[in-house]
């Protein structure tokens, strides 16, 4: 079925775990490359602008050839709009940050999104509620990034205590602009969309980069031009395919599994192939984060219900032609 069809064929759960999980694996990758181009010379405001360019450009590409329906120009607009913080802001923060900051402890500061988005919602969405545990889950959760940011003496996480606090700025970042989607456009994205939100992206960093990376560059290397390659062709081109195919073929706690095998894979990944520090905290800091996650993910309070209306129905479980709304573990 094509990226962005209203209908979808079923899928057995086995197989749908499978490719979330791989999925997951594909994503989780793309932090210590990320890492990786900057380590081997690129400048991380224009490597982000090159990447997004090229996927932006590839996303249309597909749109163009799978004949998807093209969305208004008013539809165009609100995901130019939306890709200024989901994807510009996000991508400014997360490549800056990378800068003193390994893949690994990236990917686990970008998995306390989930809990960002669910917070800032609660004054936003309505309908939007936790119970008492949630909101333990949601404490425990900072206590974790707390620990991640502000290690013991002793305890060395990052070059720069900037570091973690940059990439924290992109999943705040993230967080604000999932829930303003979920408000103005709870139908989610296409194909078309995507490729604009990209657009929007590299047009944000592009005007920034006389301001805040003058000098930037992203040199023609082997290193570089291999990371660059594969953030477009897999977690931009293959990951989005495989995240639109799994859109409604798996329910939505399969789907949060991707929010486990992120930094999993990240980690794994970083440390394994490109001899990333590790230690032994970040699986501390990450403990706490996957309890905080799972607390509020698992015990989500039902949705408000007016005693004149009839019940609203979940915007999760919409089958609309629109496509996917933002997946908050996306890179």
């Amino acid at each position: 079925m094509a990226a962005g069809s209203g209908g979808a064929e079923r899928i057995t759960p086995q197989r749908g775990l499978l490719l979330v999980v791989l999925l997951g694996l594909i994503w989780g990758s793309a932090y210590p490359v990320i890492r990786y181009g900057i380590v081997a010379g690129a400048s991380p405001i224009g490597f982000a602008a090159e990447r997004y360019a090229l996927s932006g450009v590839a996303f249309a590409a597909i749109a163009a050839a799978l004949s998807l329906p093209r969305p208004s120009a008013r539809a165009l607009g609100l995901s130019a709009l939306l890709g200024l913080p989901i994807v510009g802001l996000y991508g400014l923060f997360l490549y800056v940050g990378e800068s003193s900051t390994s893949g690994g402890l990236a990917a686990i500061l970008i998995c306390f999104t989930p809990l960002l988005t669910a917070l800032f919602a609660l004054p936003v969405l309505p309908g939007e509620g936790l119970h008492r545990l949630g909101y333990v889950g949601l404490a425990v959760g900072f206590v974790g990034v707390f620990v991640l940011v502000l290690p013991p003496p002793g305890v060395t996480l990052a070059s720069s205590v900037w570091g973690p606090v940059e990439v924290l700025g992109a999943a705040v970042s993230f967080a604000a602009g999932s829930v303003a989607m979920r408000r103005w456009r709870p139908e989610g994205e296409t194909m078309w969309g995507l490729s604009v939100q990209f657009a929007a992206a590299t047009g944000l960093l592009a005007a920034l980069l006389p301001v805040l990376e003058p000098g930037s560059r992203v040199p023609a290397t082997p290193d570089v031009l291999a990371a660059l390659a594969y953030l477009v062709a897999l977690p931009s081109i293959v990951g989005y395919a495989l995240y639109f195919y799994l859109h409604h073929r798996v329910g939505p706690g399969r789907a949060n599994v991707v929010a486990y095998v992120n930094p999993v894979a990240a980690l794994t990944i970083g440390t394994l192939l490109f001899a990333e520090p590790f230690r032994w905290w970040e699986l501390a800091g990450f403990g706490l984060v996957v309890v905080g996650l799972t607390l509020l993910s698992g015990l989500r309070g039902r949705p408000k219900v007016s005693k004149t209306a009839p019940p609203a129905k979940d915007p999760s479980a919409r089958r609309s032609p629109g496509g996917p709304r933002s997946d908050p573990e996306r890179t």
